[in-house]
């Protein structure tokens, strides 16, 4: 991999789930050594039957985690059921994956979520809406949000970013755009997280989602604010728009974190 793309790959770490395969790639040289860093605790995650949304065999992203093979590449949502949220007195709620969970092959290869339980409702011309007003519903936005707007073709990323995002502009779509075009294979490294949470002090106006990814000696996570406009969770955009594109931080555990890959 050209040094040049390593560095725009890792620079990437913090604004995408890009940032899962594209850490390691690039921190390790494209070598096999994954980290060993603890798992974090897992809730049971019920992945509906590969007939309910997929016409083709399942695949997997880059790392090997289970992507069920929509029949439009923009993802099909899944029948939603609110009694099957994750129970907010649980001591891990803020780390619960959602009930059932599935990742769908998106656009050239991407990851992209699907609950039955917290969302997305529904996908209206390649844009996800429809996400709970929940932990849950933030945290699948902001995997959801950051996917599509680095794997989606021309003409509806920019949607994605004006429709999903709050704040930012112009300026936020030609920082996305900068980066589709230094890195034109990216969404090729938006794949499963390695863990996710809230942070504590969640409001039904206001999340702090955490997505941690693989890197070279453990993991790295990035934080995503996430607000409750018109009836949907959007990511809000920082004052300084390049706050999005830091360098994620190091972990060197995932305790804490929730594993939300599909259980088959």
């Amino acid at each position: 991999m050209p040094t040049r793309r390593r560095a725009v790959i890792i620079l990437a770490a913090s604004i995408a789930a890009v940032t899962a395969a594209a850490a390691a790639v690039a921190l390790t040289g494209g070598n096999d050594d994954t980290p060993q860093a603890t798992e974090p605790a897992t809730t049971a995650v019920t992945s509906l039957p590969s007939s309910a949304t997929a016409t083709r065999p399942p695949t997997t992203d880059l790392f090997g985690n289970r992507l069920d093979v929509p029949a439009d590449d923009a993802g099909t949502a899944l029948p939603q059921d609110p009694g099957h949220r994750p129970d907010p007195a649980l001591p891990d709620y803020l780390a619960a994956a959602p009930v059932p969970l599935q990742w769908q092959r998106g656009w050239q290869g991407a990851a992209l979520p699907m609950s039955g339980s917290d969302g997305p409702a529904r996908i209206d011309d390649g844009i996800a809406h429809g996400f709970a007003q929940t932990p849950q519903g933030a945290a699948l936005a902001a995997c959801d949000s950051l996917a599509r707007a680095l794997s989606a073709p021309e003409g509806t990323w920019q949607n994605v970013v004006r429709t999903r995002y709050l704040g930012g502009g112009q300026a936020l779509l030609d920082r996305f755009a900068r980066s589709r075009t230094a890195t034109p294979a990216a969404a090729r490294y938006v794949t499963v997280p390695d863990g996710l949470r809230v942070q504590p002090g969640y409001r039904p106006d206001f999340a702090v989602v955490e997505i941690a990814v693989r890197a070279r000696d453990g993991y790295a996570a990035s934080t995503w604010p996430m607000a409750w406009i018109d009836g949907d969770w959007r990511v809000r955009v920082p004052d300084d728009i390049d706050t999005l594109w830091q360098l994620a931080t190091p972990l060197a555990t995932l305790d804490g974190f929730g594993q939300w890959r599909t259980t088959t």
